[in-house]
Order: structure tokens, then C-alpha cells, then sequence
């Protein structure tokens, strides 16, 4: 390779032991269709599995280029890393993983293009695709789909949201990236802080890659404590060499410590996890588990608290993204993890509400120099039909038909539709032989509960029974179903002016069924950011 032109962008392929991905990957980039010249440095880690072989018989095939760095012992992930920068001679550098690989021809050119429309940024990196195991099945799934165009370091320094395989950054970022960086296990992140610090991070909101998610892979072969841990020691790292951010890095970290206490406490999949963050910074995210922010709105604390305790009673059990490390033995299943960060301390000490409320409904399950957790069990499903968000699931039977005398009908509601509980909109009409009733009483266990009067006009009616003295039959109230017994029914009574009482129709309120839950939940603003 040392005859071909300079190249102008040096891709740049880390790999060990990746014999069944890495043909895939090389091919990637021997595809490139690009205006420029462009060369592949694969850097080889002394593989066990022929991963070597295949990177020797790319070279041979393409001396023009491809480039290899063979170290003679297994050097490890930074040093492999280091070398194949130092490798690389482009003014541009791409980076790949030997299990991860582009999807578009254009990928290389789209992203030179955007430096060159955008002389002041330092780095730049698009959407993957996420594919799964080794037949790269697709997810469905496009990361990380982001609405901004650029992003500087404390958005680079809260959370590494920059795929592995979308990454391109100008060269000189890895000429000055000091020796320390490659002990860490989260190179490439440091990599997009270090271009950060010099000039915003730019992004192309379109997919030109795949991100293999793999039982081999280097992060997602971590369970999720050590993928915690790794984080600790990251922002432990960066506190001395970034001091003009330590403010936020001592947040990150607390964050971080806050995300482990709840994988050490072995809290279950099936509860939800409530972050309390004032300042909406961090994006609620408990390896899988469901999970929302506090506060949404100042001074509506415990209202939402409630609220989502309420919903978490019916919540499907979540699916863990990473292995868990720690048994969740005796821990509250369906109930609420309430995560206080030391960040957090003095906002709740101004919210006697909120900690009387936590006092009062909770415990503490963790609690050290960085986070506390209160564990809140599930809120008893007791008292009328509520169910999550007082939603209820209505049914309706008609004790008579539209064509006897007397007739009645009921207009709403639908029967099987899901409502609140505490607003039941009932509308129909009643017809008699000598005129419509006076009033509509509703009846529970023999009590009555709620009481309409017969007043509407409905000319449709008129219109149906011509021969009879029909006046204004139609009447719409609102039920409170909370006021019915759960198994309960709400009987419609007809009551005329002689006294003459006439049920004609029965509506019974239930329990959302778990697709239900979610039917009310998506017509609302998600809890969390």
C-alpha cells in the first residue's frame, strides 16, 4: 500500500476473534464508491480463530488498499487501537469494528461531504441500524435518532451516544490524544470528548451502518454491573483532565452510582424505577426496566408519584437489556424504586410533601454518599372500579328492545369501551305509552347512586313512533363509577310520573384488561423524557 496515492479518509478496523463477522466488515469498505482516495488499515490482534487468515487474503487481494498491523502477541484492545491510528495516513479518520459494518456505498463520501460543508466541526457520525447475534437479524431499530444537528461536550460527556461504526473524525484528534486514553475501556467515547473539546460534534440523520448486538461483542458481553463499574472508573478519570466541567461530571457519576444501586439491590423486571432528576438531564434508563422522571411539573411531585405507582400495579415485566449480576431475592415486585442522587439531596429537602409522602409509603433500601432509594410497594387494588389512571372497561345490556312500548335505548356508552372511572358519559331516551319518564335514577346493591332527568329532545325518536305521545324522551348525565362496588352493576331505572318504575338497561364496570393499560397509556405524554 505504500505506492497508492494519499489517501484522504483512512478507515481504520480493530479486530479479534471475529472470524465469522469479519468478511462482512472489509467488504463494507471495499465497496465504498468514493471521489477520493481512501485506504483500510485492519489492526489484528492475534486472534485464535483465523480472524488473521482472512485479513492476510484481503491484503493480498487488494495491495492497493489494504494495510495491516499483525503485532506478534495479543497486545490488547487499546494498544491494537493505538497502533492502527498510528497506521492510518488520511486527513480523515473512520473507525469499524471487525463485527460491525456499513450498509450504504455513499457512507465514506456523505461524511467527507459534511465536513466539507462544515470546516468547523471536529467530528461527525450518523444512524445504524441495530442487528442481532450472528445472522445479523434486523431489530427494527435505528440508533440513535437524534432531532439536534450538533452536539458539544456536555452532551458528549453526560452519555457516549455515538454508534462505534458511524464515527469519522479529523486527524489530528487522534495525533493529540495523550497515552492514558488507551487504558481506558471506553476509547471511542474519549476519542468523541476529545474532538468535542476542540469543536462541536455534527451529525446525518440518515442509517449507513449496522451495529452488531452479540453475545461476543465487547460491551454487550459485560453484564450491566461491570458495565457500571467501567463508567466509574471513566468519570473518575476524566474529573482531573476536564476541571471546568467537574460540576457535571460529579452529576454523571452520581448517575452512574444511582443506575448500579438498583442492579445491586437485584430490583425485579416487573417494577418501575423513578428517577428523581429537578434539573431533566439524564434520560431514565435502568437496564430495561420501566422507568420515569420526577419531577414533570414543580410543585405536582406527589400527584405523579401516585400516579405512577398506580400504573406501575398492571406494568408487563420488562426484558433486561444486559445480564444481571446480583438475584433480585425479597424485593417488591409491581412496585415503585425511588432514585435520589446526591445531586438530588437538597431539591427534595425543599419538598416536605414529597419526603413525608416517602416516609410515610416507603423505606429506604439503599443509601450511601452517592444515592439513596426508597422501595415503595404496589398501591392495593381496593375500593371501586379504578384501574390504571381510573380507567374502567364498560359493559352494556339492554333489558328491553328498541321496538317494545315502553322502549328505551342507551346511546353511550359503547359497550366494551375503556373509560374513566370517574366520568361515564350515559346518554340515550325512554319512551311510554302516555309520554317519556321524569326521571332516570341509576341503582347499585339496591342503593340508588345517581339520578338523571328526561328533558332532551330527540327528533329521531319523535320520527320513530309517530302514534305515540313521545315529548322529549332523551336525557345524558355523567356516572361516577367509582361510586359502584368492583363486580358490581349500575341498573337504569325508567321512573314515570305515576310512580311507574321501569328498568331498562344494566351497565357493569371492570378492571382494565393489560392491553387496556396500554390503550390509556398511549393518548398520554410519556412520564419520562
Amino acid at each position: 500500500m505504500s505506492d497508492a496515492p494519499t489517501p484522504k479518509v483512512s478507515v481504520v478496523l480493530r479486530t479479534y476473534d471475529h472470524a465469522g463477522f469479519i468478511a462482512q466488515a472489509i467488504e463494507s469498505v471495499l465497496i465504498q464508491r468514493a471521489p477520493f482516495p481512501f485506504e483500510l488499515v485492519i489492526a489484528e490482534d492475534c486472534s485464535t480463530d483465523g480472524t488473521r487468515e482472512i485479513a492476510r487474503g484481503y491484503a493480498e487481494r487488494n495491495p492497493e488498499l489494504v494495510g495491516l498491523v499483525l503485532p506478534e502477541r495479543n497486545v490488547g484492545h487499546g494498544e491494537i487501537f493505538r497502533l492502527g491510528l498510528e497506521a492510518a495516513r488520511g486527513s480523515f479518520i473512520a473507525y469499524l469494528d471487525g463485527d460491525d459494518y456499513w450498509t450504504s456505498r455513499s457512507k465514506l463520501a456523505r461524511q467527507v461531504g459534511f465536513f466539507e460543508a462544515n470546516p468547523d466541526c471536529a467530528s461527525c457520525f450518523h444512524d445504524v441500524s441495530l442487528v442481532y447475534d450472528e445472522a445479523g437479524l434486523p431489530s427494527g431499530t435505528v440508533s440513535p435518532r437524534l432531532a439536534e444537528g450538533r452536539f458539544g461536550i456536555e452532551q458528549i460527556l453526560m452519555e457516549c451516544f455515538v454508534p462505534a461504526p458511524a464515527m469519522m473524525f479529523r486527524s489530528e484528534v487522534a495525533r493529540d490524544l495523550p497515552p492514558w486514553v488507551f487504558e481506558s475501556a471506553w476509547i471511542d467515547w474519549l476519542i468523541h470528548i476529545k474532538a468535542a473539546e476542540r469543536a462541536p460534534l455534527g451529525y446525518l440523520p440518515e442509517a449507513l451502518a449496522a451495529y452488531r448486538v452479540h453475545k461476543g461483542g465487547m460491551f454487550s458481553a459485560l453484564d450491566r454491573v461491570s458495565q457500571l463499574e467501567e463508567d466509574e472508573r471513566f468519570y473518575a478519570r476524566l474529573l482531573p483532565e476536564l476541571p471546568g466541567h467537574r460540576e457535571l461530571i460529579e452529576r454523571c457519576l452520581a448517575f452512574r452510582q444511582s443506575q448500579l444501586a438498583i442492579e445491586r439491590l437485584g430490583v425485579p423486571f416487573d417494577a418501575c424505577v423513578v428517577l428523581v432528576d429537578p434539573l431533566h438531564e439524564f434520560r431514565p434508563y435502568f437496564n430495561g426496566r420501566h422507568a420515569r422522571n420526577l419531577p414533570r411539573r414543580e410543585g405536582h411531585e406527589v400527584t405523579e408519584l401516585e400516579a405512577i405507582r398506580a400504573a406501575a400495579r398492571s406494568l408487563p415485566a420488562a426484558v433486561e437489556d444486559y445480564g444481571a449480576q446480583v438475584p433480585a431475592p425479597g424485593r417488591t415486585a409491581a412496585g415503585c424504586y425511588v432514585v435520589v442522587p446526591c445531586g438530588a439531596a437538597a431539591w427534595l429537602e425543599g419538598r416536605p410533601d414529597l419526603r413525608d409522602y416517602l416516609a410515610r409509603h416507603g423505606e429506604v433500601a439503599w443509601e450511601d454518599g452517592s444515592v439513596t432509594v426508597h422501595e415503595l410497594p404496589p398501591v392495593a387494588s381496593e375500593g371501586p372500579v379504578k384501574g390504571s389512571r381510573g380507567a374502567c372497561r364498560v359493559e352494556v345490556r339492554l333489558l328491553r328492545g328498541a321496538g317494545d312500548v315502553p322502549a328505551a335505548f342507551l346511546d353511550a356508552p359503547a359497550s366494551g369501551t375503556l373509560l374513566p372511572a370517574h366520568a361515564v358519559t350515559v346518554a340515550g331516551w325512554v319512551v311510554g305509552p302516555d309520554g317519556p319518564p321524569v326521571l332516570v335514577d341509576f341503582e347499585a346493591d339496591g342503593e340508588l347512586i345517581w339520578r338523571a332527568p328526561v328533558q332532551r329532545e330527540r327528533t329521531d325518536v319523535v320520527e320513530a313512533f309517530p302514534s305515540l305521545p313521545v315529548g322529549r324522551p332523551g336525557f345524558q348525565t355523567t356516572l361516577n363509577a367509582e361510586q359502584v362496588r368492583n363486580g358490581a352493576a349500575a341498573t337504569a331505572v325508567a321512573v314515570f310520573g305515576d310512580g311507574t318504575r321501569l328498568p331498562f338497561a344494566e351497565l357493569s364496570f371492570g378492571a382494565p384488561r393489560r392491553e387496556d393499560e396500554a390503550e390509556a397509556r398511549s393518548g398520554e405524554e410519556p412520564a419520562g423524557p
